[in-house]
């Protein structure tokens, strides 16, 4: 059975879809089977697979227009459910339905059995989508950038999914913290990481791995690959590929 992660923050330029793609893409060289689901309207992962948006995606698996096995794509080793620009309109009609928070869970219960790791892009809201994510996932990553104002929501994300664990996921826990465009030349991104790492609320629950600031892995994106396809000797690689190595080690799928 999958063991599936949602990697969420509500602030906008996080490095998520960063993260969901080359993790996924780590993951796979390590010989997992990987899906990746874009649950984003403005569908970067999307984007960043080369895979078109006008087309079937998460959207219509969640209004029940479609089967799972119809969204799902391959790409090279990775597989992957694109998001569509049409998806706030769709949000709008899921919260008119019933059990909307469940409707993702539901859908990956049918292939979960196909996968080791199924890893989930959320906006950049605490919307339903959002909710719906950590309905479905074991496990929440949190991207953030050790800069001012980095703390903005993560109070927020905390109680929501306290929320989410209580009422609808019991099994929900927080993966980790993970720090993401690091510069280790500046005092300001060791004090951030300092006063994260001693608020009791987060102990050991920051990634041993930081991703460093590296050109690389925007460029990647831009040209369609992943940081492995793109620049395989970069920073961005070497430090994707220790996160996937942390992430095994500390949750299973050995």
């Amino acid at each position: 059975m999958a063991i599936i992660f949602t990697v969420i923050n509500n602030k906008g330029g996080t490095g998520k879809t960063t993260t969901v793609l080359n993790l996924g893409a780590a993951l796979t060289r390590k010989k997992k089977k990987v899906l990746l689901i874009d649950l984003d309207s403005q569908c970067n992962l999307t984007s960043a697979l080369g895979l078109e948006s006008g087309g079937k995606g998460i959207g219509d698996l969640l209004l029940g227009n479609c089967s799972i096995q119809d969204v799902i794509i391959k790409i090279g080793n990775l597989h992957a459910i694109p998001s569509t620009e049409r998806l706030l309109d769709i949000e709008f009609q899921l919260n008119n339905e019933p059990g909307r928070e469940y409707m993702l869970r539901e859908q990956l219960e049918k292939v979960s059995d196909k996968y080791d790791y199924i890893i989930i892009d959320c906006p950049p809201s605490l919307n339903t989508l959002s909710t719906n994510s950590l309905v479905a996932a074991h496990y929440f990553i949190v991207p953030m950038q050790a800069e001012n104002f980095a703390f903005i929501g993560l109070d927020r994300i905390m109680t929501i999914s306290e929320k989410v664990k209580k009422r609808m996921n019991p099994g929900l826990q927080i993966a980790g913290i993970l720090f993401v465009k690091l510069d280790h030349r500046t005092k300001f991104s060791h004090a951030v990481i300092s006063n994260l790492s001693e608020n009791p609320n987060f102990k050991g629950k920051l990634f041993n791995t930081y991703i460093r600031q590296d050109i690389s892995l925007m460029e990647s994106a831009a040209f369609k690959q992943t940081i492995f396809d793109y620049a395989p000797k970069s920073r961005g690689a070497e430090d994707f590929k220790d996160f996937a190595n942390e992430l095994i080690k500390r949750y299973g799928q050995k």
